[in-house]
């Protein structure tokens, strides 16, 4: 576990102690308590020793944040909310996958791999768990003393980072990772890479220090301006120079 700043903490991750999944962080701003993201589906139990090892109780989690629908990301959430009651938030886009009513997608390239996504997708199943709170782009989620929705699709349809401007703090979820330097997320599990291409700009406007990635350590120091460069990178490799 680590406090990335005051009243936020990365509970679980691939580089806890040989963690597996996404990151989970656990927010305590605003007068409540926030989770973001919820790993595995097997994690849950791990993610709530560590709030009690922190001095919270679970039940004073009232919102779970989903930053996107893949399992790694959403496999806890079902057990998490019957254990705290908390009401879950995702994009709208990205909901009907969490809730059930669309399939669960599997790997988007390379084809060998996209056509067994049958077979992965039974292996990584998560239950569905509802979503009570549908964000879109721009909306102020009155948790946390504030959250702005950034809708930044390409790595899924309905992918979301969380600016907390007080803060000058953003969750990236999987627009990015932190890989030896910000890098892009897994181009397996990538729906559309021009798209999480120009999502990777939108976030570069925005002014922030510190970066939590749904995989990778925080980036804790001049973290807008690392994104910023690596936003301008991505766009000579592509070849293109339009601002």
């Amino acid at each position: 576990m680590m406090e990335v700043i005051q009243g936020v903490y990365k509970i679980s991750g691939i580089w806890d102690q040989a963690d597996l999944g996404a990151n989970v962080y656990l927010l305590g701003l605003g007068g409540g308590f926030t989770l973001v993201d919820t790993g595995y589906r097997t994690k849950y139990r791990q993610i709530l020793k560590r709030i009690y090892r922190l001095g919270f109780a679970p039940t004073r989690i009232r919102h779970i944040i989903i930053t996107h629908h893949h399992p790694d990301h959403t496999g806890g959430l079902a057990a998490l909310k019957e254990l705290t009651g908390a009401k879950a938030v995702a994009h709208k886009l990205d909901a009907p996958y969490i809730d059930g009513r669309l399939p669960q997608a599997g790997p988007s390239r390379p084809g060998w791999l996209k056509s067994g996504s049958g077979l992965f997708s039974g292996m990584l199943a998560t239950p569905p768990a509802n979503i009570e709170i549908e964000v879109e782009d721009g909306d102020d989620l009155p948790v946390a003393g504030g959250i702005k929705i950034i809708h930044t699709p390409g790595h899924t349809p309905g992918s979301i980072c969380l600016y907390l401007k007080q803060e000058g703090l953003v969750f990236t979820g999987d627009l990015l990772a932190r890989r030896l330097g910000v890098k892009l997320p897994s181009m397996v599990f990538t729906a559309d890479i021009p798209q999480e291409i120009s999502s990777i700009r939108k976030l570069a406007e925005l002014d922030f220090e510190t970066a939590c990635f749904g995989h990778g350590f925080p980036l804790r120091k001049d973290a807008g301006k690392k994104v910023a460069e690596f936003a301008s990178k991505l766009l000579l490799l592509r070849g293109n120079t339009k601002p």
